[in-house]
């Protein structure tokens, strides 16, 4: 586990590479998304429909949804629900930056429960591209640089352990199966 004096001397804590103040600066900004949880969450996942549209197919309740049609979109409730869990999640997840140990268990073990819903590994790599578009559209200004390269560094942690997770499951769940890992057999 990383040591909390070396974050505090602005040195990054040698396992999520993130220094204290970006820890303070992604916690602050997490809050901003928290305030107004609902529609902050619709934006990111219209975002990950819009830039994503083979996403939607991985949501059974998205099926014949218009993301344009808030009467479908904002009032599906398996997808609020989901949108529920996953601000959650990441809730937990930032909470956790400051105990490494518990975090890195915490993305695995979502990564590992992806696996039930055919998200391959890449999928994270284009949730990272929709939780900082995202965030540019929820914070406006207030994503400066300095906030974006702390998001950047956190979400660097976040895919590794989130894709190990996955990769894992997906060894297992072939090895069990009988399959080579990575094929559709």
């Amino acid at each position: 586990m990383g040591s909390l004096s070396a974050k505090e001397d602005g040195t990054p804590d040698d396992v999520t590479g993130l220094t204290a103040n970006q820890i303070r600066h992604i916690r602050e900004t997490w809050q901003v998304v928290l305030s107004n949880k609902r529609a902050n969450g619709f934006a990111i996942f219209r975002i990950l429909f819009t830039d994503y549209p083979f996403t939607k197919k991985l949501f059974r309740s998205m099926d014949q949804v218009d993301i344009d049609v808030p009467e479908q979109f904002e009032k599906n409730i398996a997808l609020r629900a989901h949108i529920t869990r996953f601000l959650h999640s990441f809730d937990t997840y930032v909470s956790s930056l400051d105990e490494p140990a518990d975090l890195q268990q915490l993305l695995y073990d979502t990564g590992k429960s992806h696996l039930r819903h055919s998200v391959k590994p890449e999928y994270f790599d284009a949730l990272g591209n929709v939780l900082m578009k995202g965030l540019t559209a929820v914070l406006g200004k207030d994503f400066t640089e300095e906030v974006q390269g702390a998001w950047g560094t956190a979400w660097g942690f976040f895919v590794i352990h989130l894709k190990q997770g996955l990769e894992d499951a997906v060894r297992h769940s072939a090895e069990t199966n009988g399959t080579a890992a990575g094929t559709d057999e």
